[in-house]
């Protein structure tokens, strides 16, 4: 008898232990939260040639969700960074609000992403909250909404209002400071986010983009994080340092970036992992895809003055519409290039 009233006294004990945890050891499922208030609005853009200046539909971030009164789209849309928690899930909530003319409603969208159950359109003066949980990190492999490279963007209007300028970059961090991924091998000493996007000026000029037919477009600009040669932005990096090279192609080619004088090891496609990383010298980001890559700054100089040259392999590299018959002399503008080029330089 004393040995059953023993063991009846230590389940007691047990079972009070588990009643005190889940009491009291609710933070360890907690979830960190994270919300990021985005307008959908237009704007304007400048343009290194003719015409100087293209209407966009662009996203803007604002202190309160619904308050686009002090909004300025930009093209891409703001860059959004998300870091996970080595000790909690992480709820992300998107506060949209549509800003656009009457008649545009938007979808919220970012492709790799699995959101909460609920609506993703949202009418002009309206704003829409989307939400997803992303895993703790270091996250087991495949698990949903992990580190990574996403695109976010509206496809709403038959695709139009992509091609007028609503997307931008999703960055979703590991808890690890200074790697792409969970995994050590995608380790990098310089960041650089690239998205690549295209306009036609025909289309974002238009007084109503829903009369354009879309089957005639056109792009005559080709640009890296809203810019085309020579306004694109430099990337810093000394000989030795990894640069993490974070492909989002926003357009509707399939594009080709090529680097000359290094390698690039790409680690990552559509904010997936590979499991076997390959090098090359040009790659091909299908349209809406995402890319990482990390090329190590080689000893021994750049091929050129200007450093590594990274630029569109279909040679988008001109600015502006070629065909124009008051180019004189008619041919390629800037002489020196244009379009989708940058350098990797010291």
């Amino acid at each position: 008898m004393r040995a059953i009233a023993v063991t009846k006294g230590r389940v007691l004990l047990v079972l009070a232990m588990i009643a005190a945890a889940l009491m009291y050891g609710g933070s360890a499922a907690s979830a960190a939260t994270v919300s990021i208030n985005l307008c959908a609005l237009p704007g304007t853009i400048t343009l290194p040639g003719t015409p100087p200046t293209a209407t966009i539909w662009g996203f803007a971030t604002t202190p309160t969700p619904g308050d686009c009164s002090a909004a300025t789209a930009s093209l891409p849309g703001p860059q959004l960074d998300v870091t996970l928690s080595a000790t909690e899930t992480t709820t992300v909530t998107f506060n949209v609000t549509n800003a656009l003319p009457a008649g545009h409603s938007i979808t919220f969208e970012i492709p790799g992403i699995t959101f909460d159950a609920g609506a993703a359109d949202v009418d002009p003066g309206a704003t829409l909250s989307r939400s997803f949980t992303a895993p703790i990190s270091p996250s087991a492999s495949g698990a949903a909404n992990a580190a990574g490279t996403y695109l976010y963007g509206s496809g709403g209007d038959g695709g139009r209002q992509q091609a007028m300028g609503l997307y931008g970059a999703l960055i979703v961090r590991p808890s690890t400071a200074g790697q792409a991924y969970e995994s050590s091998t995608t380790a990098y000493d310089v960041e650089a986010p690239l998205v690549l996007s295209a306009v036609d000026p025909a289309l974002n000029n238009a007084a109503d983009p829903m009369a354009f037919d879309m089957y005639t477009y056109r792009a005559t600009y080709w640009l890296i994080n809203g810019k085309a040669y020579p306004d694109t932005a430099g990337i810093t990096a000394a000989v030795g340092d990894r640069v993490l090279l974070r492909y989002l192609n926003a357009g509707y080619d399939n594009t080709t970036m090529m680097l000359l004088g290094m390698h690039e090891h790409v680690v990552a496609k559509d904010a997936w992992p590979l499991n076997n990383a390959y090098d090359a010298i040009a790659d091909t980001i299908p349209a809406g895809g995402t890319e990482d890559a990390i090329a190590t700054v080689p000893d021994g100089g750049a091929p050129g003055s200007g450093g590594f040259p990274l630029f569109n392999r279909q040679l988008h590299l001109t600015n502006g519409d070629q065909a124009d018959p008051s180019l004189t002399p008619p041919g390629p503008t800037p002489p020196a290039g244009g379009g989708m080029l940058t350098f990797i330089h010291p």
